[in-house]
């Protein structure tokens, strides 16, 4: 059955006609016309009057019909999807509250300046893991708007149906209304669902993510830069090894690497720029160390950030398993347990 069923038109027009036709034959009748004139607007008056309660009796068994439906089909269907959505719901939260334990249980994270990933794939790999974690936040929120605009906009849609406000009739208020108590059970049903879901908010759970890709990218400018260092320290290195090298075989002294790597100590032969570059190095080393030890601080934020998110998480669900347990069910005679 169309719920834009054409009869409810046609009261209205009858309707109009009637109170026209109503009027006319209040004026005839004052005026004291005819009584053939008023006879005829008389059964005019009567036919109308017919049509218009065929009409309502028309409107009135579809507008049963569509309650039927609406109880006996939507109902059950709205009834079952909300239970399926308390089982997602419970398991979403006992999943992430696992996931935070097993993150604090771990004794150790990852130092990343220490791992052999190093170059671009390192700066690569990390880039990746906040595009990921950018990409989750924005999946995340639009998966929880997804469940909030269809419940809105299914409330929105039964509420179409029903007034407002008590509407008053020929006989009085309205049998019921959006607020009236007696009101049909999938009306109850989805304003609950609607008030449970709009109480729900992700703000907590999309900001420690947001924070944790903020953190990886600060990682990120972190390791481009001891990747820098490295290159410098590395380059340097080979200067002066080289250099060195070649100040041993100039006077005919025998070179290895060991005699390199004790810098040289106790040799005043060697030339001043020679010097200068050792002491160039020794410092660029150093700098090199504070910058694996800066890379390896911002990597350990990782894991207490990753511990914001799934506590973010639990909470969250938790929350929101809370409010679907307050809908009205149906199947239990008005009890909130599903």
């Amino acid at each position: 059955m169309c719920l834009q069923c054409p009869v409810p038109q046609d009261e209205e027009k009858h309707r109009v006609v009637y109170d026209k036709e109503c009027k006319k034959l209040k004026d005839l009748t004052k005026k004291g016309a005819e009584s053939s004139k008023i006879e005829v607007v008389s059964i005019s008056v009567g036919r109308l009057l017919l049509r218009i309660n065929v009409s309502v009796t028309s409107i009135d068994a579809i507008s049963r019909r569509i309650d039927k439906l609406r109880e006996e089909n939507l109902l059950p269907q709205l009834s079952e999807l909300i239970q399926g959505l308390i089982r997602m719901w419970t398991f979403m939260a006992e999943c992430h509250k696992k996931q935070l334990q097993k993150i604090m249980e771990a004794k150790s994270h990852v130092q990343v300046a220490s791992c052999k990933i190093t170059g671009d794939s390192g700066l690569r790999a990390t880039t990746k893991l906040e595009m990921e974690c950018l990409n989750w936040e924005k999946c995340f929120g639009d998966w929880i708007n997804a469940q909030k605009s269809f419940v809105k906009f299914l409330n929105g849609w039964l509420i179409k149906f029903i007034s407002q406000e008590n509407e008053e009739t020929c006989n009085g208020i309205a049998h019921f209304s959006k607020g009236r108590v007696g009101a049909p059970e999938t009306f109850t049903v989805c304003k609950n669902w609607y008030q449970a879901v709009q109480k729900m908010s992700e703000s907590q759970v999309s900001a420690a993510i947001h924070d944790v890709a903020s953190s990886l990218h600060q990682l990120w400018e972190k390791q481009s830069e001891e990747q820098q260092q490295r290159v410098q320290a590395d380059y340097l290195s080979r200067d002066y090894e080289r250099r060195v090298r070649s100040f041993y075989e100039e006077r005919g002294i025998n070179y290895s690497n060991g005699t390199a790597a004790s810098g040289l100590a106790g040799l005043d032969e060697l030339e001043k720029n020679i010097g200068f570059m050792k002491k160039r190095l020794e410092k660029q080393r150093i700098i090199h160390v504070q910058a694996v030890k800066e890379v390896n601080a911002a990597s350990s934020s990782l894991r207490s950030g990753m511990m914001s998110i799934f506590e973010a998480l639990e909470s969250f669900f938790l929350e929101g398993l809370k409010g679907y347990q307050q809908i009205r069910n149906p199947n239990k005679g008005g009890k909130v347990e599903w």
